[in-house]
């Protein structure tokens, strides 16, 4: 392959997992969309994926995998919920929010599908004093509206097990996977 794995995904796979299914179709996470999003709110995505300690990551592959600033166009209007299936701690990959980036935009972030903006970029116009780093024990959630900029941190010790659950107002999109490299 030659380059280190950041990520692997369970793709479809996790449609198997009845805990999964269960998460995904528990009646306070549609609640909590629909408050957010409307009535019209309705689950559009779920995977669960491993990121992995590396060492010499490429820039590219960086983004790729979601370590870099962004925000998620799977949908214009989204709520994510995200759960912690393994012990989450600074060096084990902690997922980073912006607060107020959801609502609050830059000019230059409005008009640009780019995935993977600078954190110093980032960060002069919204603030250090707005980052929000997750950890928390396996099992830990939280909820976030993905226009918000965030990012997931490269595992540096342990891996990091997660699970998304998306909610939105379209029909579900067959983009998936994010660009990642997929290993079959």
């Amino acid at each position: 392959f030659g380059r280190p794995i950041l990520s692997g995904h369970h793709f479809e796979r996790v449609l198997q997992c009845s805990a999964a299914v269960a998460v995904q179709k528990d009646p306070l996470l549609l609640a909590i969309a629909q408050h957010y999003l409307g009535g019209q709110a309705k689950p559009i995505t779920i995977r669960t994926w491993w990121s992995f300690p590396t060492r010499n990551v490429f820039n590219k592959d960086l983004s790729r995998a979601s370590f870099k600033y962004h925000f998620d166009l799977d949908d214009w209007r989204m709520l994510k919920f995200f759960f912690y299936l393994s012990d989450v701690d600074a060096d084990t990959g902690p997922h980073v929010y912006i607060r107020g980036s959801h609502s609050r935009r830059r000019l230059k972030h409005q008009f640009t599908l780019l995935v993977g903006h600078p954190a110093e970029e980032v960060l002069h116009f919204y603030g250090e004093q707005n980052v929000l780093t997750l950890t928390g024990k396996a099992g830990m959630g939280f909820v976030e509206d993905p226009f918000g900029f965030h990012r997931g941190t490269p595992a540096k010790k342990h891996p990091r097990l997660m699970m998304e659950v998306g909610f939105g107002v379209s029909k579900p999109s067959r983009r998936r996977y994010h660009g990642e490299p997929v290993i079959r």
